[in-house]
């Protein structure tokens, strides 16, 4: 039976764990932390993830990492809900929220998916889903220090052929599956072996996140936008379980003014000062306010001029590239990454040359897109956001295509149900920007509906108001 260490049990490891499974793999996964309590109801409090810096910020599971999992483990989704995630619809709920007409009219329940702001509770369920799966064994508690090597498959390329333990242990494997997220070690543990370095490809946009979360009955109804551009800062609102829901204000890591939003009580004057989101705050907050400094959109090169720094290694999702959080898609893209190299591995696992080669050439085909169209989206909201909080024109030139065209399309989505739809899909994970504007009658649509009505913008205070609720 072929053999794969999966390193790291985060929601993109255990996918790739499982789907391995399901292809007759003897699958060990390995994480540093300990295991989530026994029962659900303790997770948010007791379950300890210090390798996940992110693990008690805001986590979003969007329709298109819900319709991957379906398709392909759908035994997450159904722990998911077990655990108490929650079903949402994203598009319905702010469509209802703007009062758009013919909601009706447009095909929006592939925009239903299974979520909850608690990252633990989300991953409770994968794990639940994976501790069932025949094949896998999962070992929390064991950090891995270092990569065992066999002979070459390429000359001067070291191969991996297991781990290394910190109790020692030599964990064999036929791959070693690099799940360890956007802090992995294993970048480390190759330059040991004198491998070629990684390359690294970073792009700083600087954002702060200051999340908070809240209960109540009820969760809050959608009034605009789950994510909505407000001047010199942004907030997003997102639904949780057992009545929890989260709130979180972000801003450019220059704003010193706005690092006084650590302070709850201001947080909640920021948040009530904006009329379509101030009903969020009407819960019992159960957290204080929880910064968080974003992490570089950032992708690593593992192939170097068509030759891996190392074969029989397969890094997937975070450990490969990951952007900023502010759009939700972190487990999405990684789980469509992981469904995209498991048939690789799979298919290549004895032939380590070829399994680099298709893993590059896997990762190119919708990983690579999809990073750089979130990290677009950040070339655009960044600038704009150090221009608001300084009182600077303008930041982007009126004649960029790229520009103007994404303002069109989103101003259009707060008119139109239809353009809200095709929104929809490139939010949701499902279709490329390029691909939903390269469709007939798409782009006439939009900038018909744009140019028919005034740009969108939320209400909300000004800088000098803003300013004066930081006091």
């Amino acid at each position: 039976m072929t053999k794969a260490v999966v390193i790291g049990a985060g929601p993109v490891g255990l996918t790739t764990a499982m789907l391995l499974a399901q292809r007759d793999f003897e699958v060990v996964v390995l994480d540093r932390d300990p295991a989530p309590p026994d029962s659900v109801e303790d997770t948010w409090e007791e379950w300890s993830r210090r390798s996940v810096g992110q693990f008690r910020q805001v986590h979003f599971l969007t329709a298109g990492g819900r319709t991957l999992l379906e398709e392909h483990t759908p035994a997450v989704v159904d722990a998911m809900l077990d655990a108490g995630a929650v079903p949402f619809n994203q598009i319905r709920g702010v469509g209802t929220g703007l009062g758009l007409e013919g909601l009706d009219d447009v095909d929006l329940t592939r925009f239903d998916t299974v979520t909850s702001c608690r990252r633990p509770i989300m991953e409770y369920g994968f794990v639940t889903a994976a501790r069932a799966t025949p094949g896998i064994e999962m070992r929390n508690g064991v950090a891995v220090k270092g990569l065992d090597t066999g002979p070459s498959a390429i000359g001067g390329v070291p191969h991996v052929t297991g781990v290394v333990t910190e109790s020692g242990e030599v964990v064999p494997a036929d791959v070693v599956v690099d799940a360890g997220g956007r802090r992995s070690p294993v970048s480390a543990m190759l330059a040991e072996l004198g491998a070629r370095p990684v390359e690294q490809h970073a792009e700083d946009l600087g954002f702060v996140y200051n999340t908070r979360y809240y209960r109540g009955a009820v969760a809050p109804e959608y009034r605009t936008d789950a994510l909505s551009a407000a001047g010199s800062i942004s907030i997003l609102t997102m639904p949780g379980d057992r009545g929890h829901w989260a709130v979180t204000l972000y801003h450019s890591t220059n704003d010193k003014a706005m690092r006084r939003l650590r302070d709850p009580a201001v947080f909640d004057r920021v948040l009530r000062a904006h009329p379509l989101h101030a009903h969020w705050a009407e819960g019992e907050p159960v957290t204080e306010v929880m910064p968080m400094a974003a992490t570089v959109n950032t992708q690593r090169g593992f192939v170097i001029d068509d030759q891996p720094v190392a074969t029989g290694l397969v890094p997937i999702g975070d450990a490969w590239g990951f952007t900023n959080p502010s759009l939700g898609r972190g487990i999405t893209l990684g789980v469509m990454h992981a469904v995209d190299v498991t048939p690789v591995i799979a298919d290549h696992a004895h032939d380590p040359a070829t399994m680099a080669k298709e893993w590059e050439r896997a990762t190119n085909e919708r990983a690579v897109p999809w990073h750089e169209a979130t990290v677009a989206f950040d070339r655009i909201r960044g600038p704009e956001i150090e221009a608001f909080w300084q009182g600077l024109p303008d930041p982007h030139d009126p004649n960029d295509l790229a520009v103007a065209g994404h303002r069109a399309f989103v101003s259009a989505a707060h008119y139109d149900a239809q353009c809200l739809a095709w929104l929809g899909e490139v939010a949701s994970c499902m279709t490329l920007p390029d691909d939903v504007v390269a469709r007939d009658g798409v782009l006439t649509r939009v900038l018909e509906v744009a140019l028919a009505n005034e740009p969108y913008v939320p209400p909300h205070p000004d800088r000098t108001t803003l300013e004066s609720l930081l006091i």
